[in-house]
């Protein structure tokens, strides 16, 4: 049972903590979708301050009457967490694993009562950073982000692949609409995921043997940014935090977006 957290049809609602109570809380339950392409809002005391476009996959295109079988968490530090996996049925008990199920991990985001702080320092950053993939812990390529946008608040939806796991570097185009896949042993001196140090004439040497993007604009370049699809706002700035780029190591593709393999 929560004390914080109430459902309505596809809506949570999140109530200020009672004096003297925990500030943590979790909910875990079921949510029937009503329309095609469900949205979930999330509702601060009454005020809305998150919404969540729950885009579909091409083999499942449409979601109502299908059922999210959802977690959601108040961590200590006013942040919100919320995961779940579409199903079928409500009386199911499904898992990350399952492939006759897809999974939803919405991007953590934090309360009012949050040091402004937090919030602030995620700007531009990975995905690691922002609590949509966690270190030691490789997500399931079933599962598929759903973000918001730090400029223009629309959320997206991003489908990766572990680019270390699979030995394959990621380029994105600068618009952000294709992403090359690269193996570690088809150019030579290819930055691979984790590398301590990046030399910035090697990487140009590496660039120029890449292919023009098929499906987007610009150059495929190691340091291009990951852009909303919206605004074209940077979402993971890489030219701005270049530091994060070698262990954000999962590539991304927007939802129903095929990966670009490179050919030699």
């Amino acid at each position: 049972m929560s004390y914080r957290i109430k459902t309505l049809d596809t809506n949570f609602y999140i109530t200020a903590p009672a004096p003297d109570s925990p500030i943590t809380d979790e909910l875990t339950g079921v949510l029937s979708f009503h329309t095609a392409i469900p949205i979930i809002n999330v509702y601060e005391d009454e005020v809305l301050i998150k919404s969540f476009v729950v885009e579909t996959l091409l083999t499942n295109p449409d979601l109502s009457g299908q059922f999210l079988h959802f977690s959601v968490r108040i961590l200590a530090n006013s942040g919100v967490m919320i995961d779940g996996i579409i199903a079928p049925r409500p009386d199911t008990h499904p898992t990350w694993e399952d492939p006759d199920y897809e999974a939803i991990r919405l991007q953590p985001f934090f309360l009012s009562t949050a040091d402004p702080a937090f919030p602030q320092r995620l700007i531009g950053k990975g995905l690691f950073e922002r609590g949509l993939h966690y270190s030691g812990t490789i997500t399931p390529t079933a599962v598929r982000n759903i973000c918001i946008c730090d400029h223009c608040q629309k959320s997206f939806t991003l489908q990766h692949i572990h680019g270390g796991h699979s030995e394959l570097q990621y380029f994105y185009s600068e618009d952000s609409r294709q992403t090359l896949l690269v193996h570690y042993t088809d150019i030579p001196n290819l930055p691979v995921h984790l590398q301590s140090e990046i030399d910035e004439k090697l990487i140009s040497e590496v660039e120029a043997q890449l292919p023009l993007p098929t499906n987007g604009k610009g150059k495929f370049r190691y340091y291009n940014a990951l852009l909303c699809p919206h605004c074209q706002s940077p979402f993971i700035d890489f030219p701005t935090h270049k530091h994060i780029r070698p262990v954000e190591y999962y590539g991304n593709t927007y939802i129903n977006e095929p990966f670009f393999n490179f050919k030699l």
